[in-house]
């Protein structure tokens, strides 16, 4: 179990949460680790700001993608 959860975590802070503009320009990287527990906060202390800063990006056109870093190829 403590292995599984120890891949988990490893898998989270190596994924890479990007927000973009509507022209595609990004706003914000962040680590998905870093991110989740930016927007668990937002959501318990501020529940209603949230909620209006998610519908004003719906309007806005912005979007949010997980990325996995490439894996790098073995030194030779």
């Amino acid at each position: 179990m403590n292995e599984t959860f120890s891949e988990l975590l490893a898998s989270a802070s190596a994924r890479v949460v990007t927000i973009r503009a509507a022209d595609g320009h990004p706003l914000i990287k962040a680590k998905l680790l870093h991110a989740a527990a930016v927007a668990a906060v937002g959501v318990i202390a501020a529940p209603r700001f949230t909620a209006v800063a998610a519908v004003s990006a719906l309007l806005r056109g912005i979007t949010v993608t997980v990325d996995q870093p490439a894996e790098e190829a073995p030194a030779a």
